[in-house]
This record gives structure tokens, sequence and C-alpha cells, in this order.
């Protein structure tokens, strides 16, 4: 995905597929254990094969994908091992970069969260996933890149390959009544209200409400 702020343009061939292939793994647009075919994705993006070598390393070395073997590209399975570092690190980060977003979020923003938060909510009831998906994603980095802080967002970004396919897989386990507390809501009143203190630690509730959805998952 690259570091996404504001009037971000990809470079290269290899960087734009990166872009887009990053958004659909932060998305769980492709499953734990789905395979991943360099010859089907050059087909897809109209590219030769070197681009798309290219982007596929750099997802590999960021954990996104990974190789099964010397031939295979897989997006990596469910890891209890993975996900307690995952959840580690996310708590560090993200909290802080909302902490840094917090005085750059404009009325506009706030506007734009609470439009997202109602999409993520519609997702939950009618049980549409790819909206979910979308709609938590973009709940987020909004935020995130109003932090003015690049190394921090790209660290959550590259942990965001690694978590939104398992999220991705176990969301569908769930209904409603298990997202009863709106952490997403309790952030945007926290922001309406100007309380630092309160979005932060709703962005921190939320981040360990889907982890440990991920936790008790049965997969």
């Amino acid at each position: 995905m690259g570091i996404e702020v504001d009037n971000y343009v990809p470079d290269t061939a290899a960087d734009q597929l990166h872009h887009a292939l990053s958004r659909k793994l932060c998305e769980g647009e492709f499953m734990p254990g789905e395979r991943v075919s360099i010859r089907a994705i050059a087909t897809q993006h109209d590219l030769s094969v070197i681009p798309v070598r290219d982007a596929i390393r750099r997802l590999v070395a960021e954990g996104g994908l990974r190789f099964a073997d010397s031939r295979t590209i897989e997006v990596p399975k469910l890891s209890m091992a993975n996900h307690r570092d995952v959840l580690f690190a996310r708590i560090q980060l993200e909290p802080e970069a909302a902490a840094r977003a917090f005085d750059h979020l404009t009325q506009a923003d706030l506007k734009e969260l609470v439009r997202l938060d109602g999409n993520v909510n519609a997702a939950i009831r009618e049980g549409d996933l790819k909206l979910y998906m979308k709609s938590n994603y973009d709940f987020h980095f909004l935020i995130y890149r109003r932090s003015g802080a690049p190394t921090l967002l790209r660290l959550i970004e590259i942990l965001w390959l690694q978590y939104g396919p398992s999220m991705r897989l176990i969301s569908g386990q769930y209904d409603a009544s298990a997202l009863a507390d709106d952490y997403h809501r309790h952030a945007t009143d926290a922001l309406a209200r100007q309380d630092c203190e309160g979005f932060v630690q709703a962005i921190r509730a939320d981040i360990t409400q889907g982890m440990e959805f991920i936790r008790t998952a049965d997969v």
C-alpha cells in the first residue's frame, strides 16, 4: 500500500500493484491459506511478471504473503503465536497514532468517521462482510493518516497486512450481539467533545475486541 498520505501516488507498476494488493489483504479480500498466482495477477492487472514478482516479494517480506514452497505463494494461515505478536504491536502503535492524530482531525473528518461507523453497523446488521472490512479499514486509517507520523503509519499498515485475512475469516462467526460495544461510536463521541484520552481509549478497546475475536475463533 505504500505510505498512504495525502497526494501519495505510487511511482512504478510494482509500487501500484503492491499498493492494490496490500489494500486487498488489509480488507480481507484474500483468505488465510489462499494461494496466489503471479501469472494470474499479471493477467488480471495487464502487467508482465517482473513487476508482479517485485510486489509479491515485498509482501512476503512484510508478512502479508509467504512461500509455502519454492513455487507456491499463499496467504499465511492463522497462528496464535503471530496473533499475540500482532496484538502486542497494534496495542502499542495504533493508540499512539490516534493520540498524535487527535488535534489534526477536523469537523469534516468527524463527519466522515460517523458515516463510516454507520457503514460498519449496517454491514454487521446485513451480514455484508466485504462492506464491514472496507469500512473498518477506512475508519481506522482516516485517523492514522492524520497522525503526521509516516513511520508509525507504515508499521501499522504492515500489521494490518497480517491481520486482515484472519479477521475476514472469522468475522462470519459472530452476529451483531457480539459487537454490542460500538467502540467506533465511543471514539467519535470522544472526538466530538474533544476528549483525547477517551478517544484513544476507544481505539485501544476496539483493537482489543477485534483481536479477541481472532483468539477465540473456531478455526
